[in-house]
């Protein structure tokens, strides 16, 4: 007879319920459409990190051979004034962010400016997660902050996340950093960005864009180093060997260039001549700049963790701020030292170059770190290879200049490095999604 009983009316049903049915119907749906969204959401962060990586990697590459242009015949070979005016650059889009936070969120410019004027007697806490720590935080349900990035295409844009997103869960506010958390952490990095900057752009007075491009590539390996000791990155083996035989096709190219064998006539073209102790300068320089890279990598991950934390160009903007109030006395010590006497540019065709370099400069670096977030910092260093063929086929056109077979092996092995290592980061991510798929399978299984 139970049979031609009329079904339960779908209201009624709900109303038979249990509330622990319903709570266990409700996580059920929620965490199968989670990692439906959670999976499609990590191909797509990695797809748009992967493109701003080229898009970095083709502006650095214009960058460094506008810089050399002035800086290898010694028509404008100042480097710091040339990095101080990049990072003044960064101060741009600083001006419209904070309009719009003063007049949409008063709050926070006040608590900015009350941190400022109290910083000596009031100990303020920096910005989460320190060193070490998971740069994902637990919600008061529980869940991980994966599943609230809302804020990352407003934050892309450098706007406010002030409305509901209808797609995904909307991430806390306490979650994004403040003007004031924002600023410390721009102090934080503030030092380490310009040390970067300024030996790559100055070793361009000594070396080939080629060569300078291929031993910054060696941040792949500090990135490595200091991601394992911070437990940003995860060290394997295979990750390793990729990383050494990047070493070894960086190591190939030195040997040509200290041995000048690429630096007769023949290979030149009408890059200016410099000697065996220059081209050593400069090599050393540009190593010096990719220790300052790696580390600078590390950190930024380390320190924030998701992108959707932080409005990068607020971020950049207070960086640059950062900079010019800190470091406008190295003028006068490099002036009367002798290392830099300050002069400005000579012609308008160099300050048309200064200028296209420095706005290369601010877009090429933002869309860098968040290539480093949506990805991760050993990707994206090693990444940034991609500028050796570049910079080997710009020498060529440029310059007319020639690479031995030799020297093409290097740049071959150090690119195909970075091919590898992206796709172990890959594969990586794909199992991570396999065991929390597994895991939340289990668990509904467990309570069936």
């Amino acid at each position: 007879m139970a049979s031609l009983e009329p079904p339960v009316p779908t209201s009624a049903a709900y109303v038979l319920e249990t509330p622990q049915d319903r709570v266990d119907s409700f996580e059920e749906r929620g965490i199968l459409g989670w990692n439906k969204k959670h999976g499609s959401w990590t191909r797509w962060r990695r797809a748009v990190g992967l493109l701003l990586l080229f898009m970095t990697v083709f502006l650095w590459t214009v960058s460094n051979f506008l810089a050399s242009t002035i800086f290898a015949d010694n028509t404008y070979s100042k480097p710091y004034f040339v990095t101080y005016l990049n990072t003044a650059f960064f101060i741009i889009p600083l001006v419209p962010i904070l309009v719009r936070k003063f007049k949409h969120q008063p709050e926070e410019i006040e608590e900015w400016r009350a941190q400022c004027h109290d910083k000596l007697r009031h100990k303020y806490s920096p910005v989460r997660p320190l060193l070490g720590e998971s740069p994902y935080r637990k919600t008061a349900s529980g869940s991980n902050d994966d599943d609230a990035l809302a804020g990352s295409q407003q934050l892309l844009l450098g706007e406010d996340n002030e409305e509901e997103q209808p797609s995904l869960p909307q991430k806390s506010s306490s979650d994004q950093l403040s003007i004031p958390e924002t600023a410390r952490l721009g102090l934080e990095f503030c030092l380490l960005w310009f040390a970067a900057n300024y030996f790559v752009a100055a070793c361009l007075e000594y070396t080939t864009v080629a060569s300078s491009t291929i031993l910054t590539s060696t941040s792949s390996v500090f990135t490595l180093l200091f991601g394992s000791i911070f437990r940003v990155e995860k060290f394997t083996l295979k990750k390793f060997i990729a990383v050494l035989a990047s070493l070894a096709g960086i190591a190939l190219i030195s040997s040509i260039d200290l041995s000048g064998r690429d630096n007769d006539a023949d290979h030149r073209g009408d890059f200016p001549e410099k000697t065996t102790w220059e081209l050593a300068v400069g090599d050393g320089l540009a190593f010096m700049s990719a220790v300052m890279y790696g580390l600078y990598a590390v950190f930024m991950k380390s320190r924030i963790g998701d992108e959707s934390r932080v409005n990068m160009p607020l971020f950049f903007g207070l960086v640059g701020l950062a900079n010019v109030v800190l470091l406008w006395p190295g003028f006068f010590i490099l002036h009367f030292t002798g290392i830099e006497t300050f002069a400005l540019p000579p012609t308008p065709f160099v300050t048309c170059i200064i200028l296209a370099n420095s706005l290369s400069s601010l877009v090429s670096d933002i869309a860098w770190a968040y290539a480093v977030l949506l990805t991760s910092p050993i990707v994206v260093t090693v990444g940034l290879s991609m500028t050796i063929p570049l910079s080997l086929v710009g020498q060529m056109v440029l310059h007319d200049q020639k690479a031995s077979v030799l020297y093409w092996v290097g740049a071959v092995v150090v690119v195909l490095s970075f091919v590898f290592v992206n796709e172990e980061e890959k594969r990586e991510e794909e199992e991570e999604e396999e065991e929390e798929r597994i895991t939340d399978e289990e668990r509904l299984d467990g309570r069936a």
